[in-house]
């Protein structure tokens, strides 16, 4: 920050104000005027700069980091600061950058037992996970044995100053995870929590890790058939795949705008990267009834999150995409739950890595997933790299497609397909997915609403960062800069003040009642409005569109949310007056 003091200014003014006073042979007239703007324009310029100094400041020490292990602990930039004066390490990149940052093993040092001085050696033998995962929820997976003393540096600097917000669409700051030990493609940035996750650490012993298998009926609601089996039965039972030696990987995003598909799978193929050893899923889907062409299986994970595939993914994939496994073994971490991935889905794909230009080629296209980033949607086939698998579930493929209609400072259509997958994101995903009990026992799922109009709201539709989020904009929606009309093709109308529904998860458009989507010949098809908010006039059934009516024109006012520097009138009005004050002490 910046201190500038009164006799600063009264320096700089008395200069300027020494050649308003009239000379000998120079006229009265010479400019006085001009010379007192100058001064005002400088001083507030000055105290602009000071102010916006001091507002970068508060800004670059927001933020907090979260180690989790025996216990918690919260980290604030200032804390960070005075364990890095202590115990800060440094790191020269190979292009010359040089970092500033703490040991990793020093952090985990203080959730690794009781003592948060010294770093735990038994239990680092005797092996965990540590897992540092970043604002829009991507990780990297270490273990004990990986790390050395200096070579893991989470840094906050680089070079003398701060890290860069982000180096194109990849985001880096507040902290990276850089050394000289780090292995490629293994470097994180823009890290918000460090977790040691395993027995070593909970001291609790794990049983046997399971997965449940069901095949539903045509309607998609009562179930056929269900088995539950666990990872030590699959190996013991059932076929092996994989040899616990050969990397198998899934593409990342390639942050490249001009190669978004990437064919040459040159680009981030270290998002994911196991040698796993597991069981063929189509194994699994046999001990149901197995599936047939058109069905659709559902694998769900511990956190809610989703992965769908069609049937000729597991029965009859493509050769590029190799045999879909559930791995519940790797060479690093073992067998489950030493695990903590397992079960997780692998592809092992002849040339070992499952592309983005795989995943295009091999799956229809409400399967793919993308990373968005900087406005950019980027294909990502490691958004299919379900891990921790406790369900699979059987659909008969032959529910209707719908699609919502969406119009507001963008127009955009969403599809059934999209809305399931925006459901399914799991606890990674801000809350997308949210139940509502009614009054008659009866339970709803689905998205709140302002969810659905941050899509279109303003220019920004997808934000993957849990801090700071921007897709929607609050502070269009606390101004009621617009009304929410929703209609359903029956040309039925409900609508509501945008401050009504603004971060309100007691609004929702449902798909779903009682684990049971909604079938086309039913009358709240395909979308319904429900929610502990919604009175019992504005429960619509049918949706089909979602407008926003702006009160003035969207162009306008519907940018997305910033806070822009404000000129320094109280700079200009303490350089009036300092002026006045220095002038007539000058005379």
């Amino acid at each position: 920050m910046w201190y500038i003091s009164i006799t600063f200014y009264e320096e700089i003014l008395y200069g300027i104000v020494d050649n308003m006073i009239p000379k000998a042979g120079y006229y009265q007239e010479r400019a006085p005027l001009t010379y007192l703007m100058v001064a005002l324009l400088l001083l507030s310029g000055v105290a602009g700069i000071a102010t916006a100094a001091s507002a970068a400041d508060s800004t670059t020490a927001s933020w907090v980091l979260t180690l989790s292990g025996v216990g918690e602990e919260v980290i604030s930039a200032d804390a960070f600061q005075e364990i890095k004066a202590r115990d800060g390490i440094t790191y020269t990149a190979p292009d010359g950058s040089v970092y500033t940052g703490v040991p990793l093993k020093r952090l985990i040092g203080m959730v690794d037992d009781a003592d948060p001085t010294t770093f735990n050696a038994t239990r680092a033998a005797e092996g965990y996970s540590i897992i540092i995962r970043a604002t829009d929820w991507h990780d990297r997976i270490f273990s004990p044995s990986d790390l050395t003393d200096t070579g893991f540096c989470v840094a906050d600097s680089v070079n003398g100053g701060l890290l860069p917000k982000q180096d194109g669409d990849i985001k880096i700051a507040p902290l990276i995870l850089v050394g000289e030990d780090v292995p490629p493609g293994m470097g994180i940035g823009n890290i918000m929590d460090i977790t040691l996750t395993g027995a070593a650490i909970t001291g609790e012993t794990e049983g046997a890790v399971s997965v449940t298998v069901i095949r539903y009926d045509e309607e998609g609601g009562n179930v056929l058939n269900a088995t539950t089996v666990d990872c030590r039965w699959m190996r013991d039972h059932l076929p092996i795949h994989g040899d616990s030696a050969t990397f198998y990987s899934f593409q990342g995003p390639t942050f490249d705008t001009a190669d978004l598909w990437n064919p040459a799978e040159d680009k981030n193929l270290e998002k994911v990267r196991e040698t796993p050893r597991g069981t063929a899923i189509s194994d699994l889907c046999d001990l149901v009834g197995g599936m047939q062409e058109g069905d659709e299986l559902r694998m769900t994970s511990t956190d809610g999150y989703v992965v769908e595939l069609m049937y000729e993914n597991i029965y009859t994939p493509k050769e590029k995409q190799g045999t879909a496994i559930l791995a519940w073994e790797t060479k690093k971490e073992g067998f489950v739950p030493e695990y903590t991935g397992g079960p997780a889905l692998f592809f092992l794909s002849p040339d070992h890595v499952f592309g983005n230009q795989d995943m295009k080629e091999c799956t229809d296209p409400g399967y793919w997933r993308y990373y968005w980033c900087a406005g950019t949607s980027y294909p990502s086939a490691a958004g299919l790299a379900v891990r921790n698998v406790e369900k699979l579930e059987i659909y008969p493929h032959k529910q209707a497609d719908w699609i919502l209609n969406l119009s507001g400072y963008l127009a955009a259509s969403i599809s059934k397909k999209e809305f399931e997958q925006g459901l399914s994101c799991g606890e990674r995903a801000h809350g997308h997915a949210v139940t509502y009990t009614d009054d008659d026992g009866h339970v709803w799922k689905g998205m709140p609403l302002y969810m659905l109009v941050g899509w279109v709201d303003d220019a920004c539709q997808h934000d993957e960062n849990l801090v700071d989020n921007k897709a929607y904009n609050v502070t269009l929606a606390k101004n009621d800069g617009y009304t929410v009309v929703l209609e359903n093709a029956d040309g039925d109308i409900v609508s509501f003040p945008s401050s009504e529904i603004m971060r309100n998860r007691d609004h929702l458009v449902v798909n779903q009642a009682d684990n049971r989507t909604f079938g086309i010949d039913s009358d709240i098809w395909p979308l319904a409005l429900r929610g502990e908010a919604v009175p019992a006039e504005k429960m619509i059934d049918g949706i089909t569109t979602l407008t926003l009516v702006y009160d003035a024109a969207p162009s306008s006012s519907a940018k997305p949310d910033a806070m822009p520097a404000p000129f320094p009138w109280g700079a200009v009005i303490a350089g009036l007056t300092l002026a006045g004050y220095i002038l007539r002490r000058h005379s």
